[in-house]
Parts: structure tokens; C-alpha cells; sequence
């Protein structure tokens, strides 16, 4: 995994003002997805679209500190490796976050489909990790 300032050399992260309506919706969006999410049992015909959800609401969350930070990323791959810049984040979450990136990708874009246990994995993680990301988006 590369580093986030290689985006930033890349021109896939742009510096600018720091963002804070933004940074809100995109906290109030988040949060409204995992609340929509946790309104549907998971099953073999939902799992992809909770999983989706799950990668838009965790990254939504990365966005807004991006935004408080004065960034604004054009790169889901960047987004999710600006948590290296932050110890409280492991390593093992961050290279989830960026398998989950990928997972998501399959099933928006190539039609890939996602067995049940890897659905639930997914629901574990983000509840693992949310509670370090609603912190992290409030410092």
C-alpha cells in the first residue's frame, strides 16, 4: 500500500478550505445508511447491497475527516489509506478497509457476488470499526 501524499503528488487528492457542512451531510449520510442497513436481515439476496452500503457509510465517514481536513479525494483506493495517518487505526483495518474496497468494486462493476459469511465478516468489521471512526470524525 502506498501512502496517502503519493495521491496527493498524483493529483487523485486535492488540497482546499476545510469543509465542515460537507463533513455534516456526509456524517449525517453515513449514519443513515448504517441505520438502513441494520433494518434488513441479511440473506443470501441482500448480502452484496449490505455490504455496498457498509463500504459507502464507513467511507463517507473517512470523506468528512478528509473534508475537516481541508481534502477532498478523488480516489476511493486514497480515501481509505489517509487512516495510515492516524495510529488508532491497525494496520489489519486498514488493508480491510481496502479489501472491502475491492470486494465493492466486483459487485458494482463486474457483477461479482458475495457468499453470506463474507457479508457477515463485512457486518462484524463495521462494528468493530465504527465506533473508532465516529471518534475520529468528531477530534
Amino acid at each position: 500500500m502506498v501512502d496517502f501524499e503519493y495521491f496527493i503528488s498524483k493529483g487523485d487528492v486535492k488540497r482546499q478550505t476545510k469543509d465542515e457542512r460537507l463533513a455534516n451531510l456526509l456524517i449525517k449520510e453515513s449514519f443513515n445508511r448504517l441505520e438502513f442497513v441494520k433494518s434488513l436481515k441479511l440473506n443470501e439476496k441482500n448480502a452484496k447491497y449490505i455490504v455496498e452500503n457498509i463500504y459507502d457509510a464507513l467511507r463517507d465517514l473517512i470523506e468528512a475527516k478528509l473534508a475537516l481536513n481541508g481534502f477532498k479525494s478523488y480516489s476511493h483506493e486514497a480515501t481509505i489509506l489517509f487512516l495510515k495517518k492516524f495510529p488508532e487505526f491497525k494496520e489489519s483495518e486498514i488493508r480491510f478497509m481496502d479489501d472491502l474496497r475491492k470486494t465493492r468494486n466486483g459487485i458494482k462493476y463486474y457483477g461479482k457476488n458475495i457468499e453470506l459469511n463474507e457479508a457477515k465478516n463485512v457486518v462484524d468489521f463495521s462494528a468493530s470499526i465504527l465506533p473508532k471512526l465516529k471518534f475520529f470524525v468528531k477530534k
